[in-house]
């Protein structure tokens, strides 16, 4: 009896390191027949969100073994091709990130039409082993069958209703994966309800259907339905390679509104990343309260509310190394889980709120993640 149960255990022990080698295996860092594997990149133009993403992914592959460990510049604004060039000179054993490899259409209808035939071609031509196609044009430019190499879309708004995957269970092609949160902006505008309790909540959007997807409108309009407020809408141009046009268009919108409503929603809009301190100082001088739609670096430069970057960001950022490292092992982009949950972690900006006579719930205060001063 003692021996079958000597026996036993050291069959389980066996059994589990074979377990934990497989499973470390399917994400283990490895060469592509002795090679190092073409990574490319792929976006419609800069977006401080798309350089967060990028640093919390490359630090993860980083943590993962995939790329040698050594200091990463901090990046926090909206600049074109985020880390690439870094990239592209960085120590690594496995991968390689090649400035041709790279395109970016500053926002521009016609050189997206340029790049993504030339990313196409690419593609067809076995130069790239896998694709980072950031944010949603990336995302519907790559999404097809004109080519089978993997791509993994990261840093969309949605991309159901985008048309870049066909479900939460199935992006519709054998080498297309995305990230799905189906929910993440009802509970963001619920818990900003919530905490202020306004009757009318003002948007700016840009008024086109990629606009709609980015600004959540859907979103905003169930939750104004269930709760019963108002919600009051100003148009904006934002994907545009003008910039001067755009920032106009943007102010004007956030003045229109702070003078108009209770509350406003802050949605992906690049305008916001350039101006942001000019938007604080409008809020601020109304004393209209705000929630950031990406989260809380805004919030650091003087929104009133959103949700944790420091929570969710690295947990992303995980997320998309592990499905690469997957991916790169010889799991099928389709196969991957593309549900993935922003955690609900509330960061406050304590000043604005002083500023603005806004009494934050003390029991906001108390599980708040970040809290900023100034």
């Amino acid at each position: 009896m003692e021996n079958r149960t000597i026996k036993f255990g050291i069959l389980s022990i066996l059994v589990s390191i074979v377990i934990s080698s497989s499973l470390f295996a399917d994400s283990s860092p490895i060469l592509n027949k002795g090679k190092k594997w073409q990574i490319g990149y792929y976006e419609g133009g800069p977006y401080s969100d798309y350089t967060d993403t990028m640093r919390t992914l490359i630090k993860a592959l980083i943590e993962f073994g995939w790329i040698k460990s050594q200091k990463l510049p901090e990046i926090d604004e909206d600049v074109t091709k985020p880390y690439w060039g870094w990239l592209s000179q960085c120590s690594s054993h496995y991968l390689s990130f090649k400035v041709e490899n790279s395109y970016s259409a500053n926002w521009d209808e016609q050189k997206r039409i340029k790049n993504q035939k030339a990313i196409i071609e690419s593609l067809q031509n076995n130069k790239i082993d896998l694709v980072l196609a950031m944010g949603t044009w990336a995302g519907q430019d790559l999404a097809h069958n004109k080519h089978d190499v993997p791509v993994v879309v990261l840093s969309t708004s949605d991309p159901i209703r985008a048309g870049i995957i066909k479900s939460i269970d199935n992006s519709g092609y054998n080498h297309v994966t995305a990230r799905v949160d189906p929910r993440r902006y009802v509970r963001q505008i619920r818990m900003f309800h919530r905490i202020v309790g306004f009757k009318t909540l003002g948007v700016a959007y840009e008024n086109t259907s990629d606009g709609h997807i980015y600004s959540a409108i859907d979103e905003i309009q169930k939750v104004s339905k269930e709760r019963g407020f108002r919600v009051i809408m100003c148009n904006v141009l934002d994907t545009t390679s003008d910039h001067k046009k755009s920032d106009a268009s943007c102010i004007r919108c956030y003045k229109q509104l702070a003078q108009q409503v209770d509350a406003i929603y802050i949605t992906a809009l690049t305008c916001v990343d350039r101006r942001i301190k000019e938007i604080v100082k409008i809020f601020r001088k109304y004393k209209t309260p705000s929630f950031s739609m990406i989260g809380s670096k805004f919030v650091k430069k003087g929104l009133l509310l959103s949700i944790s970057s420091d929570s969710g960001y690295n947990e992303i950022g995980k997320y998309y190394a592990d499905k690469i490292a997957r991916i790169l092992n010889g799991t099928k982009p389709i196969e991957l889980k593309q549900e993935f949950e922003d955690p609900l972690d509330i960061a406050v900006n304590s000043e604005t709120a002083r500023q603005i006579g806004f009494d934050v719930p003390k029991s906001i205060l108390t599980i708040a993640t970040e809290i900023y001063e100034k």
